[in-house]
């Protein structure tokens, strides 16, 4: 018996994303609609500049959202957000899983029985 190899190649490009607000004073009774842009920001600032591991919880640069401008009569009911869809590109990715296995022929307790050495890299 020999070695085999295994690999799996994910490669996975940006796609678009829209960036939504849950809005419940939303003077229409839409609970969910488009995010408020404050306007001071371009679309490149909208993902935060921070390193990977800490973009875990906070892909967003949240200070270019702002709540929606108040329309309603009564001083709480909002308008719906400005922002466009697809504004943002979302993280692509590339992995490599890699696997090396040796099987080894053993003649305990039968004959015909191996063992196999494996590691795996994720």
């Amino acid at each position: 018996m020999g070695w085999d190899v295994a690999a799996v190649v994910t490669i996975q490009f940006d796609s678009a994303l829209t960036i939504s607000d849950t809005n419940a004073n939303n003077v229409f009774g839409i609970s969910e609609d488009q995010a408020e842009l404050t306007g001071m920001y371009n679309k490149s600032q909208f993902i935060s500049q921070d390193p990977i591991g800490s973009k875990l919880n906070n892909y967003f640069n949240a200070s270019c959202f702002t709540t929606p401008p108040v329309i309603g009569a009564d001083g709480i009911g909002t308008a719906f957000g400005n922002s466009g869809t697809g504004i943002v590109d979302g993280p692509g990715q590339a992995n490599l899983d890699f696997a090396l296995a040796k099987t080894a022929i053993v003649n305990c307790p039968t004959e015909k029985s191996s063992v196999q050495f494996r590691a795996e890299f994720l």
